[in-house]
């Protein structure tokens, strides 16, 4: 069968060029723009939840350094948009619909881009789904971390899973697998989405030390809080520092360059640190925070009723100065 692994004696090559390489292009990356159509030109890139935000930032970067862009999303319209703006740019891009929480759907949107494409080169597992909501506010709502997995997790993988053997067939594959600095930090209101991002993020270690010898590379994004449409229902978003989606886009491109197990940021670092060194203090200061924090936040209308919960949020927070979308 495609893609079954041989055992026995270690093929020790592959270690040896993966260290040559990660020298050879961290030296490149100093010069982004040309060392991204070197590692990128030529080669097809698919990418999940590229209907806009990073996604459809990536698909741009990707094509105008001459890759040929694979964009799904649920959205047909929008993705097509995205890829006739491309194409009339002289760029390649293709548009594909699918619902990577459906699994069938899946396999549909994979045996289609191989059969048109011959090949995927990078798969970018960029869509996602996050739902803010206490655990307490949750009880009767177990369908909450069913979705969310369905499509964080289940969803992700199913797409990694369909073309990985033809990615160990060509000896050479990247596979980005989107996850969050909260799976540092343990954000409350947020165990439906960490949990699934959790999970993501076991798979793709364990997948890469088994597959690290065939030529493909995983890495994980664990990126902070971005400013796309994907945060903007959430209005209490507005008052957090976030990453620019420019920068966001800019992270993902070096992570194609280099190719580095995880990208993460140094505040996830310290989180971390945190977590190991001084584990109580930290859950101290994290719970603290959520206590402050309202399941719900509006400025300047104290009477605002909380979707989760149906509550008032607590009279006692003072409103926070909005941030701006820099």
């Amino acid at each position: 069968m495609a893609g079954k692994i041989k055992l026995g004696v270690p093929n020790l090559l592959p270690h040896a060029r993966r260290l040559r390489d990660s020298v050879t292009w961290g030296m490149r990356s100093r010069l982004p723009s040309w060392a991204l159509r070197k590692r990128v030109d030529g080669k097809v890139v698919l990418i999940t939840g590229a209907s806009s935000g990073i996604g459809a930032g990536v698909a741009r970067e990707l094509a105008e350094a001459g890759a040929t862009v694979l964009l799904t999303a649920r959205s047909i319209e929008t993705l097509q948009d995205l890829a006739a703006s491309l194409r009339d740019d002289g760029y390649q891009a293709f548009a594909y619909r699918s619902d990577i929480a459906d699994l069938d759907d899946c396999d549909r949107l994979c045996q289609k881009v191989l059969e048109e494409h011959g090949k995927v080169d990078i798969l970018i597992n960029n869509a996602g789904r996050s739902i803010r909501r206490s655990i307490i506010y949750s009880l009767e709502r177990f369908h909450d971390y069913q979705r969310v997995m369905q499509l964080n997790y289940f969803g992700a993988i199913r797409v990694a899973i369909n073309l990985i053997p033809q990615m160990i067939e060509q000896g050479e594959g990247h596979i980005i697998n989107v996850s969050t600095v909260g799976v540092q930090n343990g954000v409350p209101r947020f165990s439906a989405y960490l949990g699934s991002k959790c999970a993501l993020e076991g798979w793709t270690m364990a997948a890469q030390n088994e597959l690290l010898h065939t030529g493909i590379s995983f890495t994980l994004m664990n990126y902070p809080l971005v400013r796309t449409p994907m945060i903007a229902p959430t209005r209490i978003y507005d008052y957090f520092p976030a990453m620019s989606e420019k920068k966001a886009v800019a992270w993902m491109c070096d992570a194609i360059i280099r190719r580095p197990k995880r990208m993460v940021t140094p505040f996830g670092l310290f989180s971390l640190g945190m977590y190991y060194v001084l584990p109580k203090t930290a859950e101290f200061i994290v719970n603290t925070g959520y206590q402050i924090v309202p399941e719900k936040f509006s400025s300047g209308n104290k009477g605002t009723r909380n979707e989760a919960t149906g509550d008032n949020p607590a009279s006692n927070v003072r409103p926070m100065r909005k941030r701006s979308g820099s």
